[in-house]
């Protein structure tokens, strides 16, 4: 059994993911459950007992987990929580057909056998996978991963474009090494927060802004951040 798997991006960067530990998704599914009770509590306080507070109900421990899981990318609270999220292993956005597959099947991995038939798949399959996650194509990975770039993986990015203008031509005296970290910043934003990634573009923006001795702050963080890229492989090709 792995402890890591590779994924291949659409723009073709390998991202290194640490699979997800059995006492996080146990830990996570845990969290899920005592916050269903919570949210069941508070539906019946408000609604009483009658006949809408048992459809609420029926609808909350139904459809809880799909609906997270498609409107979050893959994570519940459980797994935000502790850290962990649902990604397909052939690099592809996740999408409501995987994660109505790993519904779909959660009451067999999970419900009926009380989690039995789950633990099992998860600890004698080499991703980790439940029934569901084989089923959809995915895995359960922790969201802390390692960018495995290269030089080459920067050229294919932009190969399309050789005719890239040139405006800063003191990018061929930047290190590798900080472009490479652009491009990470650029790519983690299914990672982290809408606003915890802006910050990071801001930052890194600024950061460039100082090192080009430029006047103003561009408007467009990450159309600035990704020009900087285009052009340092014209640059240096």
């Amino acid at each position: 059994m792995a402890n890591s798997i590779e994924i291949r991006t659409a723009q073709q960067v390998t991202l290194s993911y640490d699979l997800a530990t059995v006492g996080a998704r146990i830990l996570s599914t845990l969290i899920d459950g005592a916050l269903i009770l919570l949210i069941l509590w508070v539906t019946r306080f408000i609604l009483g007992g009658g006949l809408l507070s048992a459809w609420a109900s029926f609808i909350i421990l139904t459809f809880y987990h799909l609906a997270f899981e498609t409107f979050l990318g893959g994570r519940s609270p459980g797994k935000m929580i502790t850290g962990i999220r649902v990604m397909r292993t052939d690099g592809a956005p996740i999408g409501f057909a995987d994660c109505f597959l790993r519904w779909i099947v959660r009451p067999l991995d999970i419900t009926f056998s009380g989690g039995a038939l789950g633990l099992f798949l998860i600890l004698g399959s080499e991703k980790r996978q439940r029934l569901g996650d084989m089923m959809a194509g995915t895995a359960v990975v922790s969201v802390k991963h390692s960018l495995h770039y290269a030089y080459h993986d920067l050229m294919r990015l932009h190969h399309k474009n050789p005719e890239q203008n040139i405006t800063w031509p003191q990018l061929r005296h930047i290190e590798e090494k900080h472009i490479l970290f652009i491009k990470n910043i650029i790519n983690s934003r299914d990672d982290y927060s809408e606003n915890a990634h802006q910050q990071a573009l801001r930052k890194c923006a600024e950061r460039m802004v100082a090192l080009l001795e430029l006047e103003k702050h561009p408007a467009d963080e990450r159309g600035f951040l990704q020009q900087i890229v285009n052009e340092y492989i014209v640059l240096t090709r």
